[in-house]
């Protein structure tokens, strides 16, 4: 059995349990809406009747399951502490998938009773339908006997007393469980899955700059100029580096073994050895190269935002679809903005949509988006206060039906406005980035021309 760490309810948890009930609205001032609405939400999960068996398996602790919310709710106005983290959810699993219902429920009783059943309301509720049968907690956050706030939120402080609890009805349980997983256990299943992550951009920064660097200083400078931060003291145990936009730092020795203080020093020892080889050739007259036009200067000549995200796709190898980019080509001022190529391409494919070209455009058009949203709520709203009514069945399917399509299209317009926040966000550094990548280039270009013109 494996008791996951207590999270908090705060707010709406719709969006995160993809489960959301319809609550009585309430005139009291002093509690708001949304904490009504995640007192309510986390309760009808877990009392959910599609996985409770029709609610055979639920029970309460201080509390009765059918009036959990009302009784939440009198408690922390009883002592004034209706603000702040409204309750804590969590659950028990059973790795036995032949244990019985009315055991995992006896156990999930048992385990929240010894925890919180002192001094707090908890609503228990057991969940058959998944191969592991599992125990949710819903804990009121404030103590129905001193009003003092519910501190523990670790599972792992709890694991002895569910340790004992397994033992007690002879079921197994991990006896030395990992705490945490390793820091870059993230990190490197993503890069087994292909995809990109901040450790791989940031070893292709540290590989580029040690190639150009034949002392440590020559280093410090690379990574200066491509806008990281870095601590190479030789007196701390671990160097660090600083991604641009990031306020944490990382340790090298977490990137590999090739990335440790001891091999970076190796590394930048072999560049001073390392003897260039050219073959000798005679000097020749050359004949003189003309650059064609690329897809990437069309796409240039498209200007304003929308031209600009296109560009901006081109360079990382998005665009077009066809063509395969090895991230070695992408400049290392963009090698950060392929973590977030699915947030790029949904803001590209918005200005194209509306045809955005302007900052005075793109405000417009949220502003615009804003509005909407603003209708579409009052719209619902009156149609919530029609479902309260006495009307027939017809009548308030039809109102339920309405009620999920304005939702929908809340969604829908809600992700537009965070798009156009983006968008405005995230111009002025992309603006940025082009004119230094671009300027850096045409002075590498006038570099190659003149040793063109010096072979001629």
């Amino acid at each position: 059995m494996a008791v996951s760490k207590l999270w908090e309810v705060k707010y709406n948890l719709s969006y995160v349990l993809d489960y959301a009930g319809n609550p009585e609205k309430t005139t009291n001032p002093n509690y708001t809406e949304e904490q009504y609405q995640a007192l309510s939400d986390v309760i009808s999960y877990a009392k959910n009747e599609e996985k409770t068996e029709k609610q055979l398996f639920v029970d309460g602790i201080n509390c009765y399951p059918e009036s959990a919310r009302k009784e939440f709710i009198t408690t922390k106005q009883y002592f004034g502490k209706a603000d702040g983290v409204q309750a804590y959810h969590g659950y028990l699993s059973f790795k036995e998938q032949n244990i019985t219902p009315e055991l995992a429920h006896k156990v999930g009783m048992e385990f929240a009773q010894t925890v919180w059943g002192d001094r707090f309301q908890v609503l228990v509720a057991t969940h058959l339908n998944t191969h592991h049968l599992h125990c949710h907690f819903v804990i009121n956050s404030i103590s129905f006997v001193d009003g003092k706030r519910c501190q523990a939120t670790s599972w792992f402080k709890f694991r002895h007393i569910a340790d004992k609890i397994c033992e007690k009805y002879g079921l197994s349980y991990i006896q030395n469980p990992k705490r945490n997983q390793p820091h870059d256990y993230y990190f490197n299943k993503l890069e087994k899955a292909g995809m990109p992550n901040r450790y791989q951009v940031v070893r292709e920064v540290i590989d580029h700059a040690l190639e150009h660097s034949k002392n440590m200083l020559d280093f410090q400078d690379a990574l200066k100029d491509m806008g990281y931060g870095y601590n190479f003291n030789p007196r701390i145990k671990y160097w660090t580096v600083k991604p641009p936009g990031y306020t944490k730092a990382i340790r090298l020795y977490r990137l590999g073994d090739d990335y440790t203080n001891e091999a970076i020093t190796n590394r930048i020892r072999d560049n001073r050895t390392r003897v260039g080889m050219h073959r000798y050739t005679r000097l020749t007259v050359a004949s003189r190269q003309y650059r064609l036009p690329t897809r990437g200067d069309k796409i240039r000549k498209i200007g304003g935002l929308y031209g600009m995200y296109l560009y901006y796709c081109y360079r990382l190898g998005k665009l077009p679809r066809y063509r395969k980019l090895n991230s070695a080509q992408i400049h290392y001022y963009f090698k950060e903005e392929l973590l977030k190529l699915d947030e790029l391409s949904a803001q590209t494919r918005l200005l194209g949509k509306h045809g955005i070209q302007t900052d005075e455009q793109l405000f417009h058009y949220k502003s615009s988006v804003e509005d909407e949203i603003k209708s579409l709520t009052a719209d619902r709203t009156h149609l919530r206060k029609i479902t309260r009514r006495k009307i027939d069945d017809v009548e308030l399917s039809q109102a339920k039906e309405k009620i999920s399509q304005i939702t929908e299209k809340l969604r829908s317009l809600r992700k537009e406005v965070k798009l156009c926040e983006g968008i405005a966000e995230r111009s002025g550094i992309m603006k940025d980035n082009l004119e230094k990548v671009l300027a850096e280039e045409d002075k590498n270009r006038r570099k190659e021309s003149r040793k063109y013109e010096q072979r001629r």
